[in-house]
This record gives C-alpha cells, structure tokens and sequence, in this order.
C-alpha cells in the first residue's frame, strides 16, 4: 500500500478519527488518503492553533493528538504549541510535509528554504528540544517501522514525536502487513522491580498513622486516571490534587479535601500535609511553580506508588481532617460579578460530562477555588502558560467530546465551557470561525472582559500601556467568524443577577448553538490566590536582594 495510506491506517488504529493542521504544497498529496480510513480535516486557521487544538484534544480522548503542517513556515509556527505539549506531557504527532529527497540532496533553493545553499532538514534541528523521538520516511523498507517506533515511543512517554514525509515518498508502496496487528503501547516493567516497590509503599502505609495523598498531572496523562481512583476509593486516605490535578479525582469523595498548592492553599491544608501528615504520597507529580504555590511546599518525605493490587484491609484506618471554614470574602456582597464569586460560580454550574478550559491567568489562579461536580473534566495549561493555548484548545476537546458520543456524559451531550479573558482571546480567536464551520453547538464561550491584561497589571505595571489591549466588540464575535444567529446568542452581564438568569436559560441548559457570554469585571480585581503567589515571590526576591547586598 502506499506510505501515505499506511501512516493513516496506523494512526486511525490509535483511535484518532480527527487530524488537525494547515494545507501546504508539501502536504496537499498526503492529505489526499486521509479520507480513505474514515479520518476528518479538521483545518485550522493556523498551525499554532492546530498545535493547540491537537493538544486539547489529546488531553481530553487519551489519544495522541496529530496535526499536520508544511515544513518551514507552518513547522515552525506551530513550534510553540508543542513545546507547551512537551512542557505538559501531552501526546502530540506533528507530521511535516518536506521537499522531496532530490531536492534535498540538490540543495535546491525552494520556497519555504532559508538562503542559498539551503539545508532542507535544518527545521528539523530547530524541534529537537521539544519532541521525544522522530523519523524521516525516505526508506521504503524501513518506513513502517520507523512509524511505528516514533509512535511507541509518543504513548510510551506521553510527549511530542515528529514525522517527516518528503514529497516523492508519499506514494512510494510499503508492506501493509504489520497493520495485521495492532501496535504494542504497553511499557516493558521489571515484574519484580515493581513488586519491591508496591511493597515498600504497603510498609510505609503500615507504619504510618496520618498519610496523606497528593494526585497531579502525569497521573492523568499516562492514563492512570481510573486505576488510581479504584485505588483511592479503598485506600480511604485524605487525599488533595494539586492545581494541574484538579478534575482527576472525583471532588465528591469522602476523602477529597481540596487543591494544595504550598503556602497558597486554603487554611488547613498546607498543614494537614506538611505538619499533621508522617507519610505524603506523591502520585503523578509535576512540581512546577504555579502548581507548589511558587515553590512554597515544605515537605519533608515523599514517596512515590502506584498499584492496582489489593491492599491488606488491616492497613487501612480512616482519618478525619477538618479544615478550618475559609473566610468570606470583603467584597461577598458586592452586586457586581467579582473574582472571588465567578470561578466557584462557573465550578457550580458545571454538569456531568461538561468539559472547563480555562485560560492561563485568573481563571487558572481562581479555579482552584471551585467544586467540581462527578463527570467533570477540567483542562488548562499551568505550566507553560502560553496564553491563546485555551481557544483551540477547546476546539479540540469539543471535537473529541462530540467523537466520544454521549455515553461519557450520562444521559446528556456534555457541554464545553470555554472561559478565556479578553487579552488571551486576541490571539487565537480565528478558531472560533472553525468551531461554527465544524457545527459545534455545545459550546459556551465565557469572555473575561476585565480591560486588558490583569494577570500582568497585578504582577507588575498596574497602568502601564503595555498592559492594555483593543477595544472589541466581542458580541459580534460569533457573527462575524459565520454564525447567523451569533447576535441572538452572545450576550453581555455585569451583575451576580444577570449571570444567574443566562446560565440558568433553557438556551444554556440545553444547547441548541454555540453561545458567547461576555462577562464584565473590574481590571484590578484578582483572585487570592494570586495576590498570595506574587506576595511569595516578592518577598523571596527581597530576600535574595538582601543576602546578595551583604544584608
């Protein structure tokens, strides 16, 4: 069969059944197969946002997320949303249509080259530090294999792979026969390496009278989602998330007790781990400094297990944990829609199978603040924090909703609640244009209209110029990227009361259309957890400043 129809066949074998990116004349022949195993064009408006959108996606179908570019101009646009793929631990396959092989041996000078004399495979250098393993298919003999390896390798450490096609090797016949079988993704374990460790952890619980449990990302990401909450379940163990865990345990739970984020959690939790705990378990953990409270965690041991394998009921005891009642907020009151009101807001009026996206800034500071319900997915992206990462994003999580059918969201088509403020939004919005091109209705895009950049007026520069944006009218979003009805469906609030009455209207309950709601706050409120992340920070660095001066 031809390499190109292999490539897909091995690909629709993973489960995924939409492929993102941007046409190019070094793709164009490529794309031309996708049809032939059942595989849709999503096509966005450009390849940064495929990256995005191929990593929302991902994120929410476990499936690697793959988006397709021309090499040079479009590779490298789409270099910085796999490189936020790479920093999370998100499955991403970015295929690259090249210049043919000839050409590349001629050196030739052709569009999308750099100067004279021009090396052909110098972009592939440039994605070095952001991809886990990649391939050239230029040997027919070796090609499926070589697919199959840089495939391997993306499940098996949860990050980016590159495959790179010249053009004259896209119809060039390889054996099918290896499709006969499907891929192996499974790690190879140490049977008895693991068997020392569940043990040693079994011990540790043993001896411990106060555990606790932090869950966090990687727990997610390697898929370890459902066996570590049948685990949770029997452990009946306190247990905490941290900001980038949040949604992976269900919020419900008995033993649940919130997000720890270091010296920026809720009174009491901070301590119930770092003082009361004599055993912490560390599951899954990513220790970024949005996800510690800027590094302000002060344990003294960590130990790390994961087991499936039943645990001696003679183990387990039952530990209560009351946290103090956290203070109410000055401004609880206030008419106006505030921080410390929208994200346990937006939390509470989630349901089962809706899907948050929040973008980075506020709404990542102001979440962890909210309770999820069960069947609740939140995603978002700490770590690297590109801000624009959430539009796309949520493209990509309603293709893969939609794909995944209703039986993930109970009885009801499950919702994604797009919350993005108006400077993010800026960046990437041209995806909203696919959205409504796609006929994606279970939409809603909550627009955070707080007059320019916040998160940025709070860290530094409160009235500078550089942190203010232009003036939009956001409700003719909809209408101007193609939908008809878009003036009918967005709607613009500035109070507790007015929110209340959309999200609690039948168009929002039951969505019909993709639905803008544009919510209006003060430039200057943020949330506490915020103000707390900056306060650490400042005084750390007046303590470095100090120590540096002799002081």
């Amino acid at each position: 069969m031809p390499l190109a129809a292999y490539l897909w066949r091995r690909i629709r074998q993973l489960g995924v059944q939409s492929i993102m990116g941007v046409p190019g004349d070094m793709n164009l022949e490529l794309l031309d197969y996708l049809d032939d195993d059942g595989l849709e064009w999503v096509g966005n408006a450009n390849e940064l946002n495929a990256a995005y959108a191929a990593d929302g996606y991902s994120r929410m179908k476990g499936c690697p997320g793959v988006l397709v570019t021309t090499m040079g101009v479009g590779e490298l646009s789409a270099l910085n949303g796999v490189a936020g793929a790479y920093t999370e631990h998100v499955k991403l396959i970015h295929i690259v249509g090249t210049t043919g092989t000839g050409a590349q041996k001629a050196r030739a000078m052709i569009h999308h080259c750099l100067g004279p004399n021009p090396d052909h495979r110098i972009y592939s250098k440039i994605s070095g530090p952001v991809r886990m393993a990649h391939c050239w298919l230029d040997n027919a003999k070796t090609a499926t294999a070589e697919i199959d390896r840089v495939i391997r390798v993306c499940y098996l450490k949860s990050l980016p792979v590159y495959i790179f096609v010249p053009l004259d090797f896209t119809h060039v016949p390889v054996s099918a026969s290896s499709l006969d079988q499907p891929l192996t993704i499974t790690p190879q374990t140490d049977d008895d390496a693991c068997a020392s460790a569940v043990n040693a952890v079994i011990d540790r619980i043993a001896m411990s009278k106060t555990p606790s449990i932090v869950v966090d990302t990687l727990v997610h990401r390697f898929g370890a989602t459902s066996i570590l909450n049948r685990l949770l379940d029997q452990l009946d163990i306190p247990t905490f998330t941290t900001p980038m865990g949040k949604s992976i345990v269900p919020e419900d739970r008995s033993y649940f007790h919130g997000v720890y984020n270091g010296q920026v959690s809720l009174p009491g939790i901070a301590s119930a781990i770092e003082v009361s705990s004599d055993l912490v378990i560390d599951i899954g953990f990513l220790h970024s400094d949005s996800n510690t409270g800027g590094h302000s965690r002060l344990l003294t041991r960590v130990f790390q297990a994961l087991t499936t394998d039943p645990i001696p009921r003679n183990l387990l005891r039952r530990r209560i944990i009351h946290l103090p009642t956290p203070s109410v907020p000055s401004d609880e009151d206030a008419k106006h829609i505030t921080q410390s009101w929208i994200w346990k807001r937006i939390g509470a009026m989630a349901q089962p199978g809706d899907i948050i996206i929040a973008e980075s800034g506020t709404a990542q500071f102001g979440f962890s603040d909210a309770v999820f319900g069960p069947g609740v997915q939140y995603i978002t992206q700490i770590y690297f924090g590109s801000i624009g990462y959430s539009v796309p994003a949520c493209l990509g999580a309603a293709i893969a909703q939609r794909e995944m059918g209703s039986e993930a969201a109970s009885q009801r088509p499950g919702r994604t609640i797009l919350v993005v403020g108006d400077g993010s939004l800026q960046l990437t919005v041209q995806e909203i244009g696919t959205m409504i091109k796609l006929g994606l209705k279970n939409i809603i895009i909550v627009v955070i209209n707080n007059n320019g950049y916040t998160i940025e007026r709070a860290i530094h520069g409160p009235e500078r110029g550089y942190n203010d944006i232009a003036t939009w009218n956001h409700q003719l979003l909809l209408n101007t990227f193609g939908d008809k009805y878009g003036k009918v469906n967005s709607r613009v609030v500035n109070t507790k009361e007015s929110f209340e009455k959309v999200i609690s209207s039948p168009e929002y309950l039951d969505l019909a259309s993709i639905q803008l709601l544009e919510v209006i706050m003060d430039k200057m409120d943020v949330p506490w957890r915020l103000k707390a992340q900056i306060d650490l920070i400042n005084q750390h660095n007046t303590r470095i400043t100090k120590q540096d001066n002799g002081v």
